[in-house]
């Protein structure tokens, strides 16, 4: 359907149809993942997903500063953009909280991508390679300072109430390497 054909539909149809095309989105992503891991490995697919991953947080994070209108460059700015991702939503329940200016917190409640592969019987997929390269370049759009870590990722330490935790942290000129 072309994009002109959609200014008379209404408001809850416009819905309907972002929300299907970003859950098709996490679909597509999933689908080829599982493709390259068949036809090359797991290594190979990681490495994919690492990449394109890492590039989208860039531009996913651009998106939504201009979407959105975030100012700023401290720890309100990159939780107002982390809430406003549209595309978390799509294959995952989570949680952002603000600790202090300079530290936040981002929880997966629960995760539709290793639920679904628990039950295709594929097993834990060990993301935190992918989500440190997407979280690092998302934070240091908003800003260059910003340091992201693991708390805890599948397939360690993980519960099926709390599939993993971030830490974002922003340093200061003075506490960088």
């Amino acid at each position: 359907m072309p994009l002109d054909n959609l200014s008379h539909l209404p408001k809850e149809k416009l819905l309907q149809l972002l929300e299907d095309a970003y859950k098709n989105l996490t679909r597509i992503d999933g689908y080829y993942f599982m493709e390259i891991e068949k036809l090359f490995g797991a290594e190979a697919a990681v490495g994919c997903d690492e990449a394109v991953w890492e590039r989208f947080g860039r531009v996913e994070a651009y998106q939504l500063r201009r979407t959105f209108d975030i100012e700023g460059d401290g720890m309100p700015a990159l939780v107002e953009a982390l809430r406003s991702s549209v595309i978390w939503p799509t294959f995952s329940q989570y949680q952002v909280e603000q600790l202090s200016p300079q530290e936040a917190v981002f929880r997966v409640t629960r995760c539709a991508s290793q639920v679904n592969r628990l039950e295709l019987g594929l097993g834990l997929f060990s993301c935190q390679g992918v989500e440190q390269r997407y979280f690092s370049s998302f934070a240091n759009t908003i800003n260059p300072r910003m340091e992201v870590s693991c708390i805890s990722c599948p397939p360690d330490n993980y519960s099926p109430d709390m599939w993993c935790q971030w830490r974002f942290e922003l340093k200061e000129a003075s506490e960088q390497p």
